[in-house]
């Protein structure tokens, strides 16, 4: 087995290097090695290769932390996968030990959030941003990463499972209320998720807000009812006018930058549920908004166990995922895969390195 592989290297300063790379091989009892099927942009890879960057990640790492694949090697203490299992990966598993897990919040324990390489506190040890990931023909991850998941289902859509279930987390937190007026800000991937998982639990009008008419009308195709071009329209009148002239009683803000819209938009005691990162913006609403209107603003990060949930979706067919992945691409069209999802040209892009 050749012990070199293609990978993509993260370099700073808004570089991304295809190179060669020794192959990763088991270092931990627990560990496994993967044979990459599928790795995903995430929003957070592009922030990252901003210049300046608006997400942070260490120069050096294998790119890509939206992963999944085959075990082709596992370490002496690995039980439960063998050589030849098909895995989703979660790429911040919790402990399960520390207090925020033992607590509820596994999505804040303290072994996930313990990240040397990072000075700014907040940001989670997540592989493809702090040390390598997937975005290689190989990728090495301790065992309790991993979800087997079936044969049946292709890994391009597997691949999604772990956008899904930050989405998931979200909805969650807020709650849908059969028959409500939602609105989605932001028609990317995110967005799009959030559009099935809302129909999917019975939101009565959805509204999706996208400057992009192609987005739009893929999230009407995916159960929005009413598209709003925010470059065309007073996006706040639009969507009042939508529904009902009442306002929204449930926001979900896929973008990161339009908090502000969110609470003017709003019904009184409406939830806004916050999942979208732009660490460049600051919101600049009247607080007295949230005190009359007496608003719910419920911020999302990374999954509360929802894994299981969001793979269940997808290998049952309820979450059709093979609708907003647009294109997948060898590894060698990486550069072009991130000018797509730049661009707004793609939803979601795929390699299959």
């Amino acid at each position: 087995m050749n012990d070199t592989m293609r990978a993509a290297v993260f370099k700073g300063e808004g570089r991304l290097e295809l190179e060669r790379r020794p192959r990763p091989g088991i270092e931990r009892p627990d560990d496994i090695v993967l044979r990459v099927r599928a790795v995903g942009i995430c929003g957070s890879d592009l922030h990252i290769l901003d210049v300046p960057p608006t997400h942070p990640a260490k120069p050096g790492v294998i790119f890509g932390h939206e992963f999944c694949g085959e075990v082709v090697e596992v370490g002496p203490e690995v039980r439960d996968l063998r050589v030849g299992d098909r895995v989703a990966i979660d790429q911040n598993p919790p402990c399960g030990r520390c207090e925020a897990c033992r607590t509820g919040s596994p999505n804040f324990c303290k072994v996930v959030f313990d990240n040397p390489e990072c000075d700014v506190p907040g940001w989670p040890h997540t592989p493809g941003q702090w040390w390598d990931g997937g975005m290689a023909e190989y990728v090495r991850v301790p065992s309790y990463f991993a979800y087997r998941v079936s044969d049946e289902t292709p890994m391009e859509h597997i691949v999604v499972a772990e956008p899904l279930g930050c989405v998931l987390n979200g909805v969650h937190k807020a709650g849908v209320r059969p028959g409500e007026a939602a609105v989605v800000v932001g028609g990317g991937p995110i967005g799009l998720l959030a559009v099935m998982v809302l129909r999917l639990l019975g939101a009565g009008e959805i509204v999706i807000v996208e400057p992009s008419e192609e987005r739009r009308n893929v999230a009407l195709e995916l159960g929005a009812t009413v598209g709003v071009d925010p470059r065309a329209v007073d996006v706040v009148s639009a969507v009042r006018e939508a529904t009902g002239g009442l306002g929204p009683t449930l926001i979900y803000e896929a973008v990161g930058s339009q908090l502000d819209a969110a609470v003017s938009m709003a019904a009184d005691e409406a939830r806004i549920v916050v999942v979208g990162i732009n660490s460049a913006v600051r919101a600049g609403f009247a607080p007295t908004d949230i005190v009359t209107k007496e608003l719910s603003i419920h911020g999302a990060f990374l999954m509360r166990n929802t894994m299981r949930e969001a793979l269940d979706l997808i290998e049952s067919g309820a979450i059709p995922i093979g609708e907003i992945v647009s294109h997948v691409l060898p590894l060698e069209e990486v550069h072009e895969g991130m000018r797509l999802a730049r661009a707004g040209e793609a939803l979601k892009v795929v390699f299959t390195p």
